[in-house]
């Protein structure tokens, strides 16, 4: 209850009473403090509210009043018909039941006075809030004491449904959240990975191959035993990779033990790789039937022959997501429609333009998609370009989007098979889209698109007006979230990031677990493997559940990889010495120089599986340029991840026109390459901003690279794997 009005009502009122000659007239007057009451606003909790009305009597004698009382909303206590001189309190009372204004006025007449006096009343009584609980194992109610909508578990063991998750069963609530027992997927098959799938179920596939012992014993599986040990044929390698191109003496199996041998006609002395046959012995010689070419695109794609304009801005394609089956789909900053399986049996995407996808699971799924920019994000089927569900936040969690005055997505990241975040890039209240200003708010959405939890993100570094963004973000195998903030030294997009940088992690649900500030640094990608963090411009390796440093290395990690045994930094480019790791710490495992005519011509660095007769071998892929100072050849440079030795170098036919390769990634058989242009239309592109390669328009190629696989490692390249889902594998 509030009293309002600091003015009061004065009502003289004189009477004239017959006294004795001589002595003076007894006067009264009738004043009511305050002049209005009101209550409110209130709900209709149907607790009573009190107020308290002054009754004033500035004369010396006693005044009779008639009362007119309000409506029976309001309810005086024993309205006095004398007034005694001074003060008199009466309290008025107001129950709430039910919604609506009510008003009304108490009107006092002193005797023998024409003018009342009065107090206005009113009271407004509002619709209680609905409160819908945070999720189906909390109960929400509004505390009309803090006017508040609160929340409290529901009983323990409460069912609760799964999502459509068919890898959980006999859900049930603890401690406010859903929880169940994971479905045991069980073939009974030692040579599958039994696997389970929020969408499909239990999925049983192929075991990788079993190790051998590095020489003349193949691993073999039995469904029933599992992994073993077999003789390979007699008369294949065993050498390592420098000794096996000697058609004179050469180390090979016989009968599974690994012997030296002057190697007969046909003998395989190189392996075969992407651009080249494998080399067999011809009289002391290593042959190969043909000899390494150049790869040829079988498909390309230039954005600039399917160029709009719009009002000054460019509309291209400067990125692309790769399927491990070799399908590309294309897509862009400033919102071209998506085109899926482009290099394949194109599809375009049925309902409208967007500007981020990445592949979760079975399907691409696009930022501000459908609507532009809308905060909307969609899940797309490949085979036809339907949505398959739409997640809006302006649905889903409105009072965040009241806090904004625009809402939008900057970067998606895969947290799971039943988890995705979302990273929303606002303008603070009241700001147009020219401020420096930013909010970030993060939305956690389960596999069939609904909310698990959405909230702002808070530190200091974000209220400074320097457009701070996020340019690094990662997902663990836990589904633990990380996220590198920075400023901007740019004032549009694409953004270049600046110094100083905040990584902040949070759990996958999307509950804080820790941050670090103020680390000296350029905002960049993130890398996570195995629980340690590894960010673009750091030389610092960081504990993925603390943020604590663990290890350093000589020189900047830039966009590192990891295999199962070795942390191999991104080349720098224009030099010509590359150094590995071993992979959790900073032991160097190897130091790498190119001859004299080479130089390293890229950042950009893959994983991906060799096959040879040997078995397959892990490779690290990066791009080196051959006579830099004349006419450049640029080579497709693999290594291997375990010594450094070189495992082959194939010159790749690239566009006349654009700049060296760019981003590309590996599938099963395939490679996918963009380059991009140096400007469009007075406009330059940009390669380490956010997009990167924004507003480059880019041109896109892929080649047939036949003895090359999707890798099996933590984090096979930039972004976390081809899919760009920013997860470890």
């Amino acid at each position: 209850m509030r009293t309002a009005g600091s003015l009061m009502v004065v009502m003289m009122v004189a009477g004239c009473q017959c006294k004795p000659e001589g002595l003076k007239p007894v006067t009264a007057s009738l004043r009511i403090v305050p002049q209005e009451v009101i209550f409110g606003p209130l709900f209709p909790d149907q607790v009573e509210r009190t107020a308290q009305v002054d009754l004033i009597n500035d004369g010396r004698g006693t005044l009779p009043v008639r009362w007119s009382l309000p409506e029976a909303h309001f309810v005086f206590d024993a309205l006095p018909e004398v007034i005694q001189p001074g003060t008199t309190k009466v309290t008025v009372r107001f129950t709430p039941t039910a919604l609506g204004t009510f008003s009304g006025r108490l009107r006092g007449l002193p005797e023998e006075s024409e003018v009342a006096v009065g107090v206005s009343l009113r009271a407004t009584v509002l619709e209680v809030p609905v409160c819908p609980p945070s999720n189906e194992c909390m109960e929400a109610r509004f505390d009309f004491v803090r006017r508040t909508c609160v929340e409290s578990p529901k009983p323990e063991d409460t069912p609760c449904a799964s999502d459509g998750n068919l890898c959980v069963v006999n859900n049930r609530c603890a401690q406010g959240r859903c929880v169940g027992d994971a479905v045991t997927c069980q073939d009974d098959n030692a040579c599958t990975v039994d696997v389970c799938y929020p969408l499909t179920g239990c999925e049983f596939l192929p075991a990788p191959p079993c190790p051998g012992d590095g020489a003349c014993l193949a691993g073999v599986c039995d469904p029933e035993s599992g992994c073993g040990l077999t003789p390979r044929e007699d008369g294949v390698s065993c050498g390592s990779t420098g000794e096996s191109n000697s058609c004179t003496s050469v180390k090979v199996c016989i009968e599974g033990d690994c012997v030296t041998r002057d190697p007969p006609d046909g003998y395989i002395c190189a392996e075969a790789s992407p651009c080249a046959s494998e080399g067999r012995c011809v009289d002391d010689q290593c042959v190969r039937a043909r000899p390494p070419q150049p790869l040829q695109p079988r498909w390309t794609f230039d954005s600039n022959q399917d160029l709009t304009e719009d009002g000054g801005t460019l509309l291209g394609y400067h990125d692309f997501v790769l399927e491990p089956s070799g399908a590309a789909t294309l897509t862009g900053l400033w919102y071209p429609v998506p085109i899926l399986r482009a290099n394949t049996a194109p599809v375009r995407a049925q309902q409208g333009a967007s500007r981020r996808c990445i592949l979760w699971g079975t399907r691409y799924v696009c930022a501000d998609y459908p609507d532009i920019p809308s905060g909307q994000i969609s899940a797309i089927d490949l085979s036809d370009g339907s949505t398959v569900w739409t997640f809006g936040i302006r649905v889903s969690a409105p009072e965040l989007v009241a806090e904004t005055s625009n809402m939008f997505l900057a970067r998606l990241v895969v947290q799971g098979p039943d988890r995705l975040a979302a990273i929303y890039e606002a303008f603070p209240p009241g700001t147009s889209n020219q401020t420096q200003c930013r909010r970030y708010y993060i939305a956690v959405l389960d596999a069939n698109g609904e909310l698990v939890r959405a909230q702002r993100v808070q530190d200091p570094l974000l209220d400074v007006c320097n457009h701070p963004h996020p340019y690094g973000a990662a997902s663990d195998l836990q589904g633990n979230l990380f996220i590198a903030f920075s400023p901007t030294q740019s004032t549009n997009a694409p953004l270049v990031p600046a110094d100083t940088t905040l990584i902040m992690s949070w759990s996958r649900d999307g509950v804080f677990r820790w941050k670090r500030p103020n680390y000296g640094m350029r905002g960049g990608e993130l890398a996570v493997a195995r629980g340690l963090l590894y960010a673009e411009y750091a030389s610092e390796v960081v504990d993925a559940t603390s943020g604590v440093p663990v290890f350093s290395v000589s020189g900047l990690l830039g966009r590192s990889v990891v295999s199962a045994s070795r942390l191999i930094p991104a080349p720098e480019t224009g030099a010509s010495g590359w150094t590995a790791y071993e992979a959790g710490g900073a032991q160097q495992r190897w130091h790498i120089t190119l001859p004299e005519n080479r130089v390293f011509w890229s950042d950009q660095l893959r994983l991906a599986r060799w096959q040879t007769t040997k078995g397959a071998r892990t490779v690290a892929l990066t791009w080196v340029v051959e006579s830099p100072f004349g006419q450049p050849t640029y080579l497709l440079h693999a290594v291997d991840v375990e010594d450094g030795s070189e495992a082959f170098s194939c010159p790749v036919e690239v566009p006349t026109t654009r700049t060296e390769p760019q981003l590309f990634e590996v599938a099963n058989g395939s490679m996918t390459l963009l380059n991009s242009a140096v400007e469009y239309s007075g406009v330059p592109g940009c390669v380490k901003c956010d997009p990167p390669l924004a507003l480059s328009n880019g041109a896109f190629s892929t080649y047939d690279t036949p003895t090359l696989q999707v890798p099996v490692a933590p984090w096979p390249g930039t972004f976390g794997g081809a899919g760009h889902d920013h997860r470890e594998d």
